[in-house]
């Protein structure tokens, strides 16, 4: 839990600094290149390994990284020296949620008994976009213990419209109004 907080910290700064230079979308860029560059599994443990020298890993980060601005290497230079790099993948997708808030697109990721078809798909995003004010892009996935109906998750929003759910709550009544 502390690694998803201090992720999210991080990315919350970088987002901060993004929208006060107006440059949002390169630092969305610029985050993903550094988090490809650096997701090399022998890359990754030079880097994180306590015997090299710090100056070795900015020398090698330099390397890696010639086309990234130096704030951007700040960053990659003090997450490497606090030993932090595993959250590198956490920042880049926070600050990925807060980038697509800013432009008014929200992420919803739909669970339904049955697989849906591109139609049905669309209809859904429209209804969902029309009930949270944001175009939504849509992911999903089948789970036939829900039995029908959805369930979709829209940043720290639930709806549980499955048939699952309801029959639990209609269990539920059952046994209270039995005692």
């Amino acid at each position: 839990m502390a690694k998803v907080a201090s992720a999210k910290r991080h990315a919350q700064a970088v987002f901060q600094m993004a929208l006060d230079s107006n440059e949002v979308g390169k630092w969305r860029q610029e985050l993903q290149t550094i988090f490809s560059a650096l997701s090399d599994p022998d890359l990754s443990a030079i880097l994180e390994s306590p015997k090299v020298h710090l100056s070795d890993k900015v020398k090698l980060i330099g390397k890696c990284l010639p086309d990234t601005s130096q704030l951007a290497l700040n960053l990659v230079y003090l997450l490497v020296a606090k030993q932090r790099l595993g959250i590198l993948g956490q920042i880049v997708t926070e600050y990925g949620h807060m980038a697509d808030a800013h432009q008014g697109l929200g992420h919803a990721h739909v669970t339904t008994a049955i697989s849906l078809d591109k139609q049905a798909s669309d209809r859904l995003a429209e209804r969902l976009a029309s009930l949270t004010g944001k175009q939504i892009a849509l992911t999903s996935d089948v789970d036939p213990s829900i039995i029908g109906g959805l369930v979709a998750r829209i940043g720290d929003k639930l709806i549980d419209g499955s048939t699952h759910a309801r029959l639990q709550a209609l269990k539920k009544t059952l046994i209270e109004t039995a005692h």
